[in-house]
């Protein structure tokens, strides 16, 4: 999929063209990422964290806006009450908002459902609408199309509020669509330099899952399908890589079923996973609801097979037996079939993977980085004046 790439003038020298770049960024103003942090390590904290870095290598001030911000020392006991720490932290988050009516920039929102969207999103659209700084909404999440449609009464006219709404992929851009929204496409980043590609010439019974434990990604579905796999393949072993409301449960369920091999990584930093990829030759994913994650970019990057359900914008991803294979939701015994498909053909695995990481290339930042600014709004009115500046000289 081709990118849009910002224009340069073509009737200067590379000298120029160097200091033209320079010039053009260093005019660009601040850009706010309003997005969680970790811990937890979610999607939206690793893709906001990702840009954060890329764009302060580019030259860009870029401030992170934490939507879950820890508590003050002095009130750390506090916070250890659910209730109590929700509003401290919606307190905190609220007073952090002031920075973006100071001046002209660009508020990079990353936004979901439900209580995330009323919480965080809603408050920073209406500040916004007396703010001098342009409100990008990054809305992420495959529950969208349910979201919108119950609460399309209050959440569309705050919608309407944001500047621009970026979506990760097209199928959300179709949703929004449906309900009478535009929205762009601004990919999730893939990146590329911190999983590098392993060319493995043999993949071996060892399998990765890096999603959170929660019932929407259904680890109990991989729990299912690596027992099956494990009756016919003894020497199998499995990976699990996260943290959430459902770890308990999930580890009396590998007790329970007798299952050998399955180690529970806990929450990992996201600089620390690589070495996890490395290390494991088979991604699997059983996500019930998805959009576009992050975790099949880093999968595709790194070398390994991805195996997955065709959940939400997933199938626009993945196409079945060209870059991964494909599974029906909550269909274990199909999960297990794949995983043992790849196991047993060597040459099909090979195949998948490095057509999985020909084509995560196109979400690197080099590509995504001139539809960033696009999206932005720093790629054509600057662009044009600074060209005429330049020529002028």
């Amino acid at each position: 999929m081709g990118q849009p790439q910002v224009q340069l003038p073509t009737d200067v020298n590379t000298e120029q063209m160097s200091d033209y770049r320079q010039s053009e960024i260093s005019l660009l103003p601040r850009v706010w990422i309003v997005a969680p942090s970790p811990p937890p390590h979610g999607g939206m904290s690793v893709q906001a964290e990702k840009l954060q870095k890329r764009l302060a290598g580019e030259g860009i001030a870029a401030e992170l806006i934490a939507t879950n911000p820890p508590p003050p020392r002095s009130l750390k006991s506090l916070a250890q009450m659910p209730v109590i720490r929700t509003v401290l932290r919606e307190i905190q988050y609220l007073i952090s908002l002031g920075r973006i009516v100071r001046g002209p920039g660009v508020v990079h929102h990353f936004s979901a459902s439900y209580a995330f969207f009323f919480l965080h999103s809603a408050p920073l659209l209406l500040l916004g609408k007396c703010s001098p700084a342009k409100v990008v909404l990054n809305y992420r999440g495959g529950k969208a199309a349910e979201f919108l449609r119950t609460w399309s009464w209050l959440t569309r006219p705050l919608l309407t509020c944001a500047h621009q709404i970026a979506v990760p992929s097209e199928f959300l851009q179709r949703v929004f669509a449906d309900f009478g929204l535009a929205a762009t496409v601004l990919p999730n980043l893939a990146d590329t330099e911190l999983f590098p590609f392993v060319d493995r010439k043999q993949f071996s019974p060892r399998l990765f899952v890096s999603r959170n434990l929660e019932p929407i990604y259904d680890i109990e579905c991989v729990l299912r399908a690596f027992r099956t796999v494990q009756e016919e393949v003894p020497q199998a072993e499995l990976s699990i890589a996260g943290e959430g409301s459902e770890s308990d449960r999930l580890r009396r369920c590998v007790q329970r079923w007798g299952l050998c091999g399955v180690t529970f990584c806990g929450a990992v930093p996201h600089q620390q996973l690589p070495a996890l990829y490395q290390r494991h030759d088979v991604y699997v994913n059983a996500s019930r609801v998805d959009n576009f994650p992050g975790a099949l970019l880093e999968a595709a990057c790194a070398g390994l097979p991805i195996v997955t359900t065709r959940a939400g914008g997933i199938p626009e991803m993945i196409r079945h037996r060209d870059n991964g294979l494909l599974c029906d939701v909550g269909n274990d015994r199909q999960l297990a079939n794949c995983i043992l498909e790849i196991l047993h053909h060597q040459n099909l695995a090979r195949q998948l993977a490095r057509h999985a990481r020909s084509w995560v290339e196109q979400f690197a930042w080099h590509n995504v980085f001139p539809h960033l600014l696009r999206c932005y709004g720093f790629a054509s009115d600057q662009t044009t004046g600074l060209r005429e500046q330049l020529l002028a000289h």
